[in-house]
């Protein structure tokens, strides 16, 4: 008998079969579906960031509120610095800003117009330092002279600018002018006048020339008299006689030397002569 044969079983392949390549209308329609999935991730991304957002926004109002409740933003100090002529309550008192007003109400600019007013600057600045700090920092013009008059005191520039006027000297540093028959003012940081300004014109030239040589601060008075002379007056208590600004410049060597050896409490008579005439107070 023959024997009949085993058909093998046929290998199984590994190979697997190619993805089928899609149409255009399946690619299309493939897209169209991601990107309705990146919306809305997008979407639900924005929300979330809205969510924390609003919630941040909250939780800082309700801080805020709570803060203003308690006072904590109103004004506790009130700072000035560079004033040197003023004091710092009257500049205070003119910037209409007051010691527990909301920091938030202070009006920065209004402040600025009333110290103004008051007196002549070379720079102001008004600052809110949070929470409840308010910074009044000024650069004040540079005085040359006090006039005293009538019971005032008005600082002036080398221009004759009125920087300032109160009822005593605060800066002590400068001359103090007596003997002016009449004192003009308009208004901060005009002109002032002073009669007889022929007179004064000659005052605020030997000041000038005190001033540059860096004598000025050894200087108390400065006097207009009634005999048509003038009183330099040192704060050792010396006084220099004085026809005129000529007479002065002639004897300017002779003044700075006793300056440099703080002549004290003497009188020296310029205008006598051609030498000086000394005696003691």
């Amino acid at each position: 008998m023959k024997r009949s044969k085993k058909k093998r079983p046929k290998e199984k392949s590994n190979e697997k079969p190619l993805p089928r390549e899609l149409t255009k209308q399946e690619l299309r329609e493939q897209r169209r579906r991601q990107r309705k999935v990146n919306k809305r991730k997008r979407i639900f991304k924005s929300l979330v960031t809205i969510l924390i957002i609003l919630g941040i926004i909250g939780l800082i109002s309700f801080a805020s509120y709570q803060a203003v409740k308690l006072g904590v933003f109103n004004v506790v100090e009130i700072e000035v610095v560079g004033n040197e002529i003023i004091d710092a309550q009257t500049v205070i008192e003119a910037s209409g800003i007051s010691v527990g007003e909301s920091i938030f109400l202070v009006d920065v600019n209004q402040a600025n117009y009333n110290i103004n007013a008051l007196m002549n600057l070379k720079e102001l600045e008004i600052s809110k330092i949070m929470p409840n700090k308010i910074l009044i920092r000024m650069v004040e013009s540079t005085p040359i002279c006090a006039v005293n008059f009538d019971n005032k005191v008005y600082y002036l520039t080398e221009d004759k600018e009125l920087i300032q006027d109160g009822e005593y000297l605060r800066k002590t540093d400068i001359p103090l002018v007596f003997g002016s028959d009449a004192v003009t003012i308009s208004e901060i940081g005009k002109e002032v006048v002073v009669e007889p300004y022929w007179r004064f014109d000659t005052i605020m030239n030997i000041l000038k020339d005190l001033r540059n040589d860096g004598n000025l601060g050894k200087i108390s008075e400065v006097r207009m008299t009634d005999v048509n002379t003038y009183e330099i007056v040192t704060k050792n208590g010396t006084i220099f006689i004085l026809w005129d600004y000529n007479n002065y410049y002639d004897n300017k060597a002779y003044i700075q030397n006793n300056l440099d050896k703080n002549t004290s409490n003497m009188i020296i008579n310029l205008a006598a002569g051609p030498k000086p005439v000394i005696k003691g107070r």
